[in-house]
């Protein structure tokens, strides 16, 4: 049932409008009453009518006016005018605000308002279809992205892929032809750090989506970009064997102009590696394992572009550990030595490509002794730069990443020891001094003789943290310590560190450090 609002400044004329006909009988409901515009436009805020009767001779704000403010607030809405006016120029300004009628107080009788909110049933019938239709997409253009992904995860699930071709259509996705070729790439890590945030990253996605659709458009090729659940990106060739084109030639020079606007536009560089052809959509979920195992084995690989090489099956190496190196980056990095950094580096490159490291293995590592350079360093931990590094697909990739955080903490921690002010030594001093007690904010600024309020403000504009956050990254430099020493058990240690639980004490250890005190012993 539809719902009416009548508006008019005579309420006779109400009065009369609502016995005029049989509105239930139409499937209509008059849902509220006004005899002002203003009153009017605050009773269609609280009922939202799908036909609005009205007055155009009203004072303050008239009918047209009254119109002009429901329409802009629900274009579909229906409008039917009732005046005592016959100038044309009235009649006019209705047409130009898409009405229904225009009906003469007058003359009105019930088979012409009838005839008239039969116009108007019809008429929101329509635009509710048509309301709905463009709803739709607009949330299909505003979703695309997302239900390629889900349909590119549904392509790898499913056992007969033609099925989800009908569905494909709907998102523009036509694979008439009878062949595939597939590329897999990944964004290089270090130069994602350099400009954007973690978070970016699926905007860059899309982004990269955007460069991929419009570049096929212009070279009339049907190339299809998704991304994994990975954060990779899948390009989907789709073509049909012809014996005077160089098909896979022409999805090489497609993939160097993808990774050369990418580059251009998104200020980043890429891997990007391809397959070879095969023939049916079944084909893709095969082809997609093949290209994930080989990006595994390819870690310790240097070519960024080209085709998929035939890799010996990689027997990774889970047990030599990297303390020695890592040991001698940072001592290289306590004597702010850049040329002894970069060497320690590629003495970790050495040893890894020797050893055959496993990826994951050795970026969780790399990430856990970033982690306590930063706490030693008492610098803020950058959970943008950690997801980048372990997101990394190559060795060269991720040394790259590691030398210029090391460069980053480097000059910050410099800056820092310049910089330090005398009040936050006493601070420190202060900490070191009473390891064993649960100190608060309140008591630093007493034993400094400040106000708590300005001590809290002085000392976040100083560190860049608050209290609490600078307070235990100190509290777990000195855990690392005493772990490292091996002659204390964790309890004992988190007893002379303040805390009193072993549970809370490995909570906030894991939080600063990146492991439990366990695992880092």
């Amino acid at each position: 049932m539809l719902k009416v609002m009548l508006v008019d400044d005579d309420v006779p004329m109400i009065k009369y409008l609502t016995k005029l006909i049989s509105w239930q009988t139409l499937g209509l409901s008059i849902v509220a009453t006004a005899h002002s515009g203003k009153r009017a436009l605050q009773n269609f805020r609280e009922t939202d009518p799908d036909v609005v009767i009205t007055d155009i001779g009203m004072p303050q704000m008239d009918g047209l006016e009254l119109v002009s403010e429901l329409k802009a607030l629900k274009p579909e809405l229906q409008v039917i005018f009732l005046t005592c006016h016959e100038e044309f120029h009235f009649a006019r300004k209705a047409l130009q605000l898409d009405v229904v009628d225009y009906l003469i107080k007058d003359e009105l009788t019930t088979d012409q308002l009838e005839a008239s909110l039969r116009k108007a049933i019809h008429g929101s019938t329509d635009a509710k279809l048509h309301v709905e239709e463009i709803a739709y997409k607009q949330d299909l253009i505003k979703n695309k992205d997302l239900l390629k992904q889900q349909f590119f995860q549904q392509l790898l699930k499913t056992s007969s892929a033609e099925e989800m071709m009908s569905y494909g259509k709907r998102l523009g996705i036509d694979w008439i032809h009878s062949h595939f070729v597939m590329a897999i790439g990944s964004f290089h890590e270090a130069s994602v750090h350099n400009h954007y945030k973690s978070e970016d990253v699926n905007l860059l996605l899309y982004a990269a989506g955007n460069i991929s659709d419009e570049l096929s458009l212009q070279s009339r090729q049907q190339v299809t970009l998704f991304t994994d659940q990975g954060g990779q990106i899948i390009c989907i060739y789709n073509f049909q064997p012809n014996l005077s084109l160089n098909t896979m030639t022409l999805f090489q020079d497609y993939l160097m102009k993808l990774r050369e606007m990418i580059r251009q536009y998104l200020k980043m560089d890429m891997f990007l590696h391809f397959g070879a052809p095969f023939k049916g959509v079944e084909g893709i979920k095969e082809n997609y394992k093949i290209m994930k195992q080989w990006q595994k084995s390819s870690f310790y690989e240097d070519d960024s572009f080209g085709p998929i090489k035939q890799l010996e099956a990689s027997l990774w190496n889970v047990n030599d550990s990297l303390e020695e190196q890592w040991n001698a980056i940072i001592e290289a990095f306590r004597d702010s030595s850049t040329s002894e950094i970069t060497q320690s580096l590629d003495d970790l490159e050495v040893f890894v490509r020797k050893k055959r490291i496993e990826p994951m293995q050795f970026l969780a590592t790399c990430s856990h002794w970033i982690r306590l350079i930063e706490l030693e360093t008492k610098q803020h931990s950058q959970e943008t730069f950690h997801s980048c590094l372990l997101r990394c697909k190559r060795l060269g990739e991720s040394l790259d990443l590691l030398n210029r955080k090391l460069d980053e903490l480097l000059k910050a921690n410099i800056s820092t020891a310049i910089d330090k002010k005398p009040k936050l030594q006493q601070i420190d001093r202060y900490i070191t001094d009473h390891l064993s007690e649960n100190i608060s904010m309140v008591d630093i600024a007493e034993y400094l003789f400040l106000n708590p309020s300005y001590f809290s403000r002085y000392f976040k504009q100083e560190t860049g943290v608050n209290f609490v956050d600078y307070y235990h990254q100190l509290k777990m430099k000195i855990a690392c310590t005493m772990l490292k020493e091996k002659q204390q058990n964790i309890e004992m240690i988190a007893l002379k560190l303040g805390y009193m639980e072993r549970t809370y004490f490995s909570r906030i250890f894991k939080k600063y450090v990146g492991v439990s005190p366990k695992n880092y012993r």
